[in-house]
């Protein structure tokens, strides 16, 4: 049974020290000038996106900052109460810990859509966009 849980530990550290691979894009733009005249609306609509993108980053961590104030309060409103309550009786309420503040980012992150959205309307304007993987660490 160890054996077996060495043998799996000692797979995972060798396959985590892998190469790190990279995915690559070479654009190559649309032959005609109405094609590029499309991909710089392509462009246009990027830019926009990304700042949406952006806006909607910062309010997603704004609320996550309020969420936090707001359970921080509440937990120390009940620390308060809790160290009141140990404090009339320690043998009957133990000693409550003291409560952090932490904000949850995780729902904020930075969404893929506006550079996928930007290929699929690369590609409609006649442009190519050619992918590779590249290994950018522990390569062989």
């Amino acid at each position: 049974m160890r054996l077996g849980f060495v043998a799996l530990l000692a797979a995972f550290l060798v396959a985590a020290c892998g190469p790190v691979m990279e995915t690559r894009y070479d654009f190559v733009p649309p032959s005609t000038d109405a094609g590029m005249k499309c991909v710089q609306n392509c462009q246009v609509q990027q830019t926009s996106c990304q700042k949406a993108e952006q806006d909607r980053i910062v309010a997603c961590r704004q609320k996550a900052d309020r969420d936090a104030d707001i359970a921080y309060e509440r937990a120390r409103d009940k620390y308060i109460n809790d160290l009141k309550l140990h404090a009339a009786a320690p043998d009957k309420y133990g000693l409550p810990s003291e409560p952090s503040r932490s904000a949850n980012y995780s729902a904020c992150q930075q969404s893929q859509q506006c550079t996928l959205d930007y290929q699929m309307c690369y590609r409609s304007c006649g442009g190519q966009i050619n992918e590779s993987q590249v290994c950018v660490a522990m390569c062989e």
